[in-house]
């Protein structure tokens, strides 16, 4: 239907440009009365950009003009914009549109009524919100003068009658119990809250009501050991025929370290959550967290970039939150990402804008005139304090969380929403790299090392798709007999242009994104394809894997190891899994459940580099490990270092009291192999006896070895 018409009728009220070949923008709508304090046309109806009266959308066709440039279908909007013509606001919006068909367009949109509608709608969300807000202050208050008096009045018998009178008359919910959960005081609010009557007692809707929320019997033990209350909003159905959304404080009195009472406040907050649920969705506020959703944090950019105000921005990026939804449920992690946005507001105050802008990612905006000579890396080191204490959730569980962040400025960094945005996730990315709760400031040598490694990481993940990555194996001997009787299995990656890429630049890539997931399963099919062929032509050894810590946490890695070994037709013994001592530490019950399941299927356990780490001997009494590897680093000197012959003999000795292998890695001269024959040693490795080699090489060595006449033990 022709445009003119459409604006005639009143349904809509909008200009249009056409954009040719040439980058000429035409009108097809100069008949508006609003548009030429918006645009300059000339005689035939052209666009004039260096002459255009907006500076709003003078900066908006920088980005239109890339998106008129590509091949592919996309619109891009600028979002609500005020103009003032003949003293009176003009409220706009322009669309930047790529048909994907050689057609360009550019729509100018007047977006009064929808102006006023959002405005209206953002009016009652902020009422919503003080008002949930005034409810929560209400209960820190009513809580603490409740705290002041029970640690005064262990009973309340010495309680004048109009503070009980007071108490009771109050619209908010009270119940007071002891330490062991009987009632001392309850209120009328509560009563009608909690459907309370002769039978059925407030100390049992309490009871009922723990159980509604799910809460595990370490849930009211943890509150008193962390000396803190609880808050939260609650679904309450004790009948059919009465629900109720209501605000909940639960609170532990203590004098000193000894809990003396529990007071639990109620309101009811149902008109708030029902208004809340239709007013955020339409304000584009997450419904989740009560912040600003993505779409309302980018308005927020292009309003301070159009009114030219420095600001720094932030984005906040939760570590590994997927685990935490597998290993603590959806629910808990709900209940973690309320609390994380909480603790961000009340950090953050009224002196910053906050916005989730991901599943696990947040957003923060603080204008540099806010800080008030505080030092930003002042400020961040605060926020990620407050941001990582420890949690508590309704299953008892307390996880602590990690966060990365990454740090841009305007306009010093860059001047439009998208490349902000590009920039500080840059940033961030480069933190993950770092570890965990690192900060980074974006920077242009930032950029230039994100660019090289994301091109390492694409290219690793090709290798992995193509197959391109090769096992080299070292041999291990027995150090009595100089046979081989197991191999390590070590990656190459030598690029189709002869380059090599070492080890030790890959695999900590691989293991800092997702990529060590498909380079696990990569090589854990490629060591049992590698077992097959060995077996078939007679060497019966093992061959040994490293598996890093990350895999360890992944669900699906001992099925990864299952299916390969069923795939391949293998005998589980010939496996060998390799763990880091530091591994240990971190995961111990992931990894006890881990090596148990291993050693019931046959394969056999490791522990690489051991007497690094903090090594405890707990670890070695409690978990199945069948051999220790002695680093190298104890090895390497041998021969004149009194310190590693002593720490190498004790080893020795433990692993023959506990019935443990043991390896020595780094073994380079015919005198520390002596030494290690000598303190009975069971297997060697290093460069003495082979460095390692493809397949074929192996195998020859293997064989040449393995034959009966052969008694050296140098290869």
């Amino acid at each position: 239907m022709d445009i003119h018409l459409l604006n005639a009728l009143g349904i809509t009220n909008c200009a249009l440009f056409r954009c040719n070949e040439a980058n000429d923008i035409e009108c097809l709508t100069t008949d508006l009365p609003w548009l030429n304090g918006i645009v300059t046309l000339d005689t035939h109806n052209r666009l004039l950009k260096e002459q255009t009266p907006s500076l709003f959308l003078c900066d908006f066709f920088i980005d239109a003009e890339q998106v008129w440039q590509g091949d592919t279908a996309f619109t891009l909007s600028s979002g609500f914009w005020t103009e003032q013509i003949d003293q009176a606001d003009l409220r706009l919006e322009a669309l930047a549109i790529n048909s994907g068909s050689d057609s360009r367009y550019l729509v100018i949109k007047n977006v009064e009524d929808e102006f006023n509608d959002k405005r209206r709608t953002l009016q009652t969300a902020r009422e919503l919100l003080l008002s949930h807000h005034e409810i929560v202050g209400q209960h820190e208050y009513i809580r603490h003068k409740l705290n002041d008096v029970l640690r005064k009045n262990s009973r309340l018998q010495r309680l004048v009658p109009p503070i009980q009178q007071a108490i009771y008359d109050l619209d908010t919910g009270v119940v007071i119990l002891d330490a062991q959960g009987q009632l001392v005081l309850d209120n009328r609010a509560a009563h009608r809250l909690l459907v309370c009557n002769s039978t059925t007692p407030s100390t049992k809707r309490i009871s009922e009501l723990l159980h509604l929320m799910d809460t595990s019997q370490s849930f009211l033990p943890s509150l008193v050991k962390k000396k803190s209350p609880w808050q939260g909003e609650v679904f309450w159905q004790p009948l059919g025929s009465f629900s109720t959304w209501l605000q909940v404080t639960i609170h532990p009195v203590l004098q000193g370290k000894d809990l003396t009472h529990w007071v639990y406040l109620f309101t009811d907050i149902t008109h708030i959550h029902n208004k809340r649920e239709k007013v955020l969705n339409n304000t584009g506020m997450d419904s989740l967290t009560n912040v600003a959703s993505r779409s309302i944090f980018l308005d927020t950019i292009r309003r301070l970039i159009n009114e030219g105000v420095p600001f720094k921005l932030f984005i906040i990026d939760i570590c590994q939150f997927k685990r935490i939804n597998e290993v603590l449920s959806y629910k808990s992690g709900d209940e973690i990402l309320k609390s994380f946005a909480l603790r961000l507001q009340s950090y953050v105050n009224n002196k910053g804008f906050i916005a989730r802008i991901g599943s696990n990612e947040f957003a923060l905006i603080k204008r540099d005139d806010a800080f008030n000579g505080q030092a930003t890396a002042e400020f961040i080191q605060g926020l990620i304090e407050k941001l990582t204490r420890t949690y508590t959730v309704l299953d008892g569980t307390e996880p602590n969380l990690a966060v990365n962040i990454g740090e841009v400025s305007f306009p010093s960094n860059c001047s439009s929403p998208e490349s902000l945005l590009h920039h500080a996730d840059i940033a961030l990315q480069a933190a993950k790299y770092k570890g965990k709760n690192s900060a980074l400031v974006y920077s242009e040598a930032l950029h230039r090392q994100h660019h090289a490694v994301n091109k390492l990481e694409n290219e690793l993940r090709e290798a992995i798709e193509n197959n391109e990555l090769k096992l080299y194996l070292q041999p291990i001997v027995d150090l009595s007999s100089g046979k081989i009787v197991k191999c390590e299995a070590l990656t190459r990656w030598i690029t189709a242009d002869g380059k090599f890429i070492s080890p030790e630049v890959f695999i900590p890539l691989a293991e800092k994104s997702e990529l060590i997931f498909p380079f696990g399963e990569w090589l854990i099919n490629t060591a049992c394809s590698t077992i097959k062929q060995l077996t078939a032509l007679g060497i019966d050894i093992r061959l040994a894997i490293n598996i890093s810590g990350r895999q360890v946490s992944d669900l699906n890695l001992l099925d990864q190891i299952k299916t390969a070994i069923v795939e391949h037709d293998i005998a589980p013994r010939h496996l060998s899994i390799e763990l880091t001592e530091s591994i240990l530490i971190k995961r111990l019950d992931t990894v006890s459940v881990l090596l148990n399941e291993l050693r019931a299927m046959g394969v056999t356990v490791s522990i690489d580099d051991f007497g690094t780490g903090f090594s405890s001997l707990v670890y070695l009494k409690k978990l199945p490990i069948d051999e220790l590897k002695i680093d190298r680093s104890f090895v390497s000197e041998l021969e004149n270092n009194t310190d590693d012959q002593a720490i190498v003999q004790a080893i020795l000795g433990l692993a023959k009291n506990l019935n443990i292998n043991i390896i020595a890695e780094g073994i380079e001269t015919i005198e520390q192999q002596t030494f290690l024959q000598t303190h009975q040693c069971t297997y060697g490795q290093g460069y003495f006896y082979q460095r390692p080699v493809p397949l074929p090489e192996f195998i020859a060595v293997a064989k040449r070895l393995n034959e009966p006449h052969v008694a050296s033990v140098k290869l």
